[in-house]
């Protein structure tokens, strides 16, 4: 047993619970004999088992449980909304319906009709496009930027797809590509660690392609590891990709960039990052400030030390619907999903990200890229 299931006994014995009264419920409109103590036995070690699947946080039991669980207890009110309506009305309706929810039929189809299309959500990664305007004197043609976040590459494209991906972004013609970090995880293996950043190696763009860690990207993060952090760092320069963790990169004579190392490193043992006051005391701030930092953090710092686009990743869109009305609610970050205007001056970009964390599903925001054209007024 894992400490955070012992710590979440509680709420497995809660959920297991619920499930003995849904499972004796559905038994019973089948005309099961659910008063006697076999069955009762049965049924309890089953909703015992259900429960205990249900804290499995890098299961895809947990998800498909969860939304059982949430979608029958919203049954609830619904069925006494039924039953008002119809009992004196139509004993037929009230009869059907009285079958239909107590068989459990809506949620488990409901979850399946809603895990299916986050399925093919995940798997279908769309192009999301923002127009930033700048007062900053900038050239003629301005900029177009590829930003790419989350990949957390064995989750959901394999290498043909991403590489297909990949021309797709290099037809849009950006000027520069920015990967946001979480790469891969600690589910990638060393092989498909290679592979995604030779797919990505395939980029095109004028200026190149510059690479911030995220929180999952390196050996001394989250999860277990099968290569070291040698393999990865040379793996990611071999492909021609420019990690700019707590740097400063003048693109051009009026665009630069500053990219920020993970704020999770001083938990890992990798010496914390560079302030913002550090960064930007090398920055001339009459240039247009792009700035990279995985985890959308620290917005109304960026505003006022002068950066005028921030773009993260991290949050998935929040991966699982209702995850992101949370995320907004109780805000975990600064931005959860989509463009955030910091001030007058300052916007932030959050992606969805291509992907997600561990689950084969994306039920709360599309798995996308983003391309952002910076126009100069």
């Amino acid at each position: 047993m894992g400490h955070f299931q012992l710590f979440l006994l509680p709420v497995i014995f809660g959920i297991a619970a619920y499930f003995y009264f849904f499972l004796r419920r559905m038994l019973q409109t089948f005309g099961a004999p659910t008063e006697k103590r076999a069955l009762k036995v049965g049924i309890g070690i089953a909703a015992l088992v259900l429960g205990w699947f249900s804290s499995d946080i890098r299961s895809m039991s947990m998800i498909v449980l969860l939304h059982i669980f949430l979608l029958a207890a919203l049954m609830h009110p619904i069925n006494f909304a039924m039953r008002k309506l119809f009992s004196k009305r139509s004993e037929k309706v009230c009869s059907v319906w009285k079958k239909i929810y107590g068989s459990g039929a809506i949620p488990i189809l409901l979850t399946a009709v809603i895990l299916v299309g986050g399925y093919f959500n995940l798997h279908n990664v769309v192009q999301t496009n923002y127009t930033i305007r700048t007062e900053k004197n900038i050239r003629d043609e301005g900029y177009r930027i590829a930003l790419l976040a989350d990949i957390h590459y064995g989750v959901s494209l394999d290498y043909d797809e991403l590489l297909a991906k990949c021309e797709e972004i290099n037809a849009a013609d950006p000027d520069i590509v920015i990967l946001c970090g979480d790469v891969i995880d600690g589910s990638t293996t060393g092989d498909q660690m290679r592979e995604v950043y030779r797919a990505l190696g395939t980029l095109e763009s004028e200026f190149g392609t510059y690479y911030v860690h995220g929180n999952h990207d390196r050996p001394f993060s989250y999860d277990d590891y099968t290569y070291s952090t040698d393999d990865l760092l040379n793996t990611i320069k071999e492909n021609g990709i420019t990690i700019i963790d707590d740097r400063v990169v003048q693109i051009t004579e009026d665009f630069v960039l500053v990219g920020r190392e993970d704020r999770s490193s001083d938990r890992f043992g990798n010496g914390g990052r560079a302030s913002l006051d550090e960064l930007f005391a090398s920055v001339d701030t009459s240039d247009f400030v792009l700035t990279l930092d995985h985890q959308p953090n620290q917005y109304a710092e960026n505003g006022k030390i002068g950066t005028d686009l921030l773009l993260s990743g991290h949050t998935h869109g929040g991966q699982l619907f209702p995850i992101n009305w949370i995320q907004e609610l109780i805000p975990f970050n600064d931005g959860v999903h989509g463009r955030y205007e910091i001030d007058a001056d300052t916007t932030a970009i959050v992606t969805s990200g291509f992907a997600g964390w561990n689950y084969p599903v994306k039920t709360a925001a599309p798995a996308e890229y983003v391309i952002i054209d910076v126009i100069g007024e």
